[in-house]
């Protein structure tokens, strides 16, 4: 038997702690495995590297080294596939397949011809753009670039929302995409909606038992896939009832805006969030609204419908569990195999026509529009979507406001189709809870809308109306650590007098040092409209010496009206103050963009 062998005089023991000290277990299981294979001849050095590995699920050391590398491709807007991604790679490693996860934003599209296991996980952003992070893969495959791909097995995970028209789009791009040229699908592409997780699971699942059986795949050293969540004691099947502790309208009178200031309780709740989190609160339809859809449909509210396991009278079931005041184009299909009239079928055909139709109209006004003997309560249930959470950006730092958590809320009021509407959740905070009820939340975090770690960071923030929330939220959490990059907002609303809000704490922290910098576009103030993208261009040549000298740029609010008006002022003020192209500049902001240094929360 041969004894161990010594190491050299300038590798001793002391040595290899100091250099593999900071490293996780998971790096040095990965760290073991690799020298095993280069002293076996069986690491080939291709594509692993330990920089990869805090991304990396490895299976058990034992598992076979000619094993095929499975890659897990995720585009993400929030971070929702990056969780999923890093579940499926833990369900791989526990099969003993080799998985490696991969942000597309760091991923080089032609390193695509060398993939043969590839899973796609990706969101749809607003009506069918692809996530920043996504961009440029997305728009690579669609190319002359894009190689052949007659070796790769793959399989996509679509996330999407069935309130936009293009639901899914995205998704269903890579799969059609990544099929034509070349690739086998391992299973059909599953569309998620805002319940994403069980969808998640078993795609992870029906995944990983399609490359188990293909031939080349390795032994497997577990004969199915652990699919786990990361503990998370409140979610959204089992949120933490929190107590209002203060609501304030922040808008002066005669304003026609209606903004409501609303501090919760977490203490004892275990809840943590970060600056750029959303809190998502359940919501109650309210009571008038449910009577007018019984009155449409022309059902009892004591009939007794079945959910999933729960027996519910109808009226309950509309109230908590089915969406009534957003109509989407899964629920016309739904409601159209029941009610036979041409106009709605004529509706989903014309996309033109159908998201004018959608816009405005509610349960209530579909029933009205095209009224039918076939509906029973059961069915009404069935046809009718879930009703999910509403998420709104945490305007508070949990360091300035320990156990709490602050919300800013536009009331959503309208008239529209000859009835009075409201925003379900907007109306629930505003209207039908006082200090002392509770509300029943739980925290989104957003990985990709987060102050810099650098607190030396200088940032801009762009926000109008609500979009102030994060905000303050960033202002109070630099201010406690004491960082001592700068920060400037730049905030809009109709007038200075009654829209200002949070007018007295931005002052306070101009005098204190929390802003270096702010400044103000009140619409209606002049007779000529000034927004925040104006006061951009005004200041251009600050705009642009912030970010030469690596400031981090925010922007919240509306997508439509302000998301896209930031952008194509931002590209002026590069295109004039670095004396460039109007091409170069668009390159210059998605540059920033690809860095994570213009970064968006829009809606």
């Amino acid at each position: 038997m041969s004894s161990l062998p010594i190491l050299p005089s300038h590798l001793d023991e002391a040595m290899l702690q100091q250099l593999t000290a900071s490293l996780s277990p998971q790096q040095l299981v990965w760290l073991s495995g690799y020298f095993y294979g280069q002293a076996t001849g069986a690491a080939t050095g291709t594509g692993a590297t330990l920089a990869a590995a805090p991304g990396v699920a490895v299976g058990p050391s034992a598992a076979p080294a000619a094993a095929e590398k499975l890659t897990i491709l995720y585009g993400s807007h929030t971070g929702n596939g990056k969780k999923i991604a890093e579940q499926a790679a833990e369900a791989a490693a526990a099969r003993g397949l080799k998985a490696e996860v991969r942000d597309m934003n760091d991923y080089s599209p032609r390193q695509l011809a060398q993939e043969q296991n590839l899973l796609v996980v990706v969101s749809t952003h607003g009506e069918g753009d692809p996530p920043v992070s996504a961009e440029e893969l997305h728009q690579f495959l669609g190319g002359p670039r894009a190689p052949k791909l007659p070796n790769l097995k793959f399989s996509v995970l679509a996330l999407g929302d069935k309130s936009y028209l293009h639901f899914c789009q995205t998704g269903k791009d890579f799969d059609e995409r990544l099929a034509k040229l070349g690739g086998t699908r391992l299973l059909d592409r599953i569309d998620t909606d805002v319940a994403y997780k069980p969808a998640a699971a078993h795609w992870i699942e029906a995944s990983l038992n399609k490359l188990a059986a293909s031939p080349a795949a390795p032994a497997t050293a577990s004969s199915a896939a652990v699919v786990t969540e990361p503990a998370t004691q409140f979610s959204a099947e089992n949120p933490w009832p929190a107590k209002i502790l203060e609501t304030i309208q922040l808008n002066g009178r005669g304003s026609d805006k209606e903004t409501h200031h609303i501090e919760l309780d977490l203490a004892g709740s275990g809840l943590t969030y970060a600056p750029g989190d959303a809190l998502a609160v359940r919501p109650l339809n309210h009571d008038p609204l449910v009577e007018e859809v019984l009155r449409a449909a022309r059902l009892s509210d004591s009939a007794p419908v079945l959910l999933g396991s729960e027996n519910l009278p109808l009226a309950a079931a509309l109230a908590s569990r089915r969406e009534l005041t957003v109509l989407t184009r899964d629920v016309l299909e739904r409601y159209a195999a029941l009610a036979p009239h041409t106009e709605l079928h004529g509706l989903l055909a014309d996309t033109s026509r159908l998201q004018p139709y959608l816009y405005g109209r509610d349960v209530a006004d579909l029933l009205l529009d095209f009224p039918t003997d076939q509906l029973t309560p059961q069915l009404l249930a069935d046809t009718l979507r879930p009703l999910p959470t509403r998420a709104y950006s945490i305007a508070s730092s949990l360091l300035a406001h320990p156990d709490e958590v602050h919300l800013t809320v536009g009331a959503v009021r309208y008239q529209a189709h000859g009835r009075q509407k409201q925003g379900v959740c907007s109306s629930l905070l505003a209207d039908r809870v006082a200090v002392g009820d509770e509300v029943r939340v739980f925290v989104e975090h957003n990985e990709y809308f987060k102050l810099p770690k650098d607190t030396s960071t200088d940032i801009i923030m762009v926000g109008a109306g609500t979009g102030i929330a994060p905000f303050r939220a960033f202002v109070e959490e630099r201010a406690e650590l004491g960082a001592s990059g700068r920060n400037w907002l730049l905030f809009g609303n109709p007038h200075f007098t009654t829209d200002f809000l949070y007018q007295a704490e931005w002052q306070q922290q101009l005098k204190r040092g929390g802003l270096a910098k702010l400044d103000v576009a009140f619409s209606r103030d002049q007779a000529e409209k000034v927004y925040v993208q104006d006061r951009l261009l005004e200041n251009s040549r600050d705009v642009f010496g912030w970010l030469e000298n690596g400031a981090q740029f925010y922007v919240c609010g509306d997508k439509t009206r302000l998301g896209q008006a930031v952008q194509t002022a931002l590209t002026q003020v590069v295109q004039k103050e670095a004396g460039i192209s109007p091409e170069e500049a668009a390159a210059y902001l998605k540059n920033l963009k690809k860095q994570r240094r213009y970064l968006e929360d829009v809606y």
